[in-house]
């Protein structure tokens, strides 16, 4: 009996041991939420915060258009690794739209910052007065015709104008400190994104809804670069539309394609549960091959030869998403939803 008692309690120990020692089965959707959230959107907020503040403190120091180019491109390359994330924070009172009011296919930009300036309205001296106003008259494409247009970069410290620079400024920077408040703050988006039905402010049920969101994100980003940031400017072959090219004035436009890639890669690297060679490789390709234009504003793309090029880049982004939809949204068991910019 001592026996047969001994050996129970010899196997109900080892059993315990065993069953302490065996690893916990990983759950790749929970995995991939964690790191998408993690190391990809949070730090992302948090460098566009600290760019946006910049640019508003260089903006307060010298508001002159030479010394405020700098801190703006600093700030608009922190937002294009945000940009694709419409939701949350980022869309709470309109802010993404605010921050990045393009295409402005009614021109509606130069109009509202010239009406400001010939009545030289008052607002520009209240913040929260300033963050009511129109959104054409704010965000970093107000401020790049402030920046880099002939109508109305040619203004002095302490005009008018300068103060519409800082105004305009300052609202990035106080939007970025908020949407960076409300994403990392206890049960702020990030943890409602994370935790998804768990969470004190739910938004998502399970965590499968939130990496739906999530790779939607990713696939509706690219879509857009290939849409609007490669096809606006294409145009047709006999009417090419390079001034319809995204922030071309700053001679951005190609930079901001491969910005927009680059973030793309970060986050489908976070999110992949295994491999995603035949994604990267892709990745690699498209970007090159963006690079490659050497075609800062995109007013090359008159030229055939050069239309041909940028035409490559969309198309390449067209087979990317196919080979983004078998690395990662077929592994996870999601597919791209609806992509809330659709209607821009």
């Amino acid at each position: 009996m001592r026996f047969l008692a001994t050996s129970l309690v010899t196997s109900l120990g080892l059993g315990l041991s065993l069953s302490v020692a065996a690893p916990v089965l990983a759950d790749p959707l929970q995995d991939a939420l964690t790191r998408a959230v993690d190391q990809h959107a949070t730090p992302a907020v948090a460098r566009f915060d600290h760019a946006a503040t910049a640019l508003s403190d260089a903006a307060a120091a010298d508001c002159t258009p030479e010394a405020v180019k700098p801190a703006y491109n600093a700030a608009f390359d922190a937002w294009m690794g945000l940009q694709h994330l419409h939701m949350g924070p980022l869309e709470t009172n309109g802010r993404i739209l605010t921050i990045a009011f393009w295409p402005d296919k009614k021109g509606l930009i130069p109009r509202a910052l010239a009406d400001m300036i010939a009545a030289k309205d008052p607002v520009v001296q209240d913040p929260q007065a300033f963050s009511q106003v129109s959104i054409a008259a704010r965000g970093f494409f107000a401020l790049e015709y402030m920046l880099y247009d002939d109508a109305f970069d040619d203004y002095a410290a302490g005009s008018y104008s300068c103060e519409l620079v800082q105004a305009i400024t300052h609202d990035l920077g106080r939007m970025a400190q908020v949407i960076d408040a409300e994403w990392t703050a206890p049960d702020g988006f990030a943890d409602t994104l994370r935790e998804a039905g768990a969470a004190a402010k739910p938004h998502y049920l399970t965590p499968q809804e939130s990496v739906q969101a999530l790779y939607t994100m990713l696939m509706s980003g690219l879509e857009d670069t290939k849409g609007k940031r490669i096809a606006r400017p294409l145009g047709t072959f006999d009417k090419p539309r390079p001034t319809r090219a995204e922030a071309y004035r700053s001679g951005r436009s190609e930079r901001n394609v491969v910005l927009s890639l680059s973030a793309a890669r970060d986050l489908a690297r976070t999110m992949a549960p295994g491999d995603m060679s035949a994604s990267e490789e892709m990745f690699a390709e498209v970007i090159g091959l963006a690079e490659a234009l050497n075609d800062p504003d995109f007013s090359g793309v008159i030229e055939p030869m050069q239309r041909l090029k940028t035409e490559i880049v969309g198309q390449r982004i067209e087979a990317l998403l196919g080979a983004l939809a078998n690395d990662v949204g077929l592994p996870l068991g999601v597919s791209a939803g609806f992509n809330a910019s659709d209607g821009d």
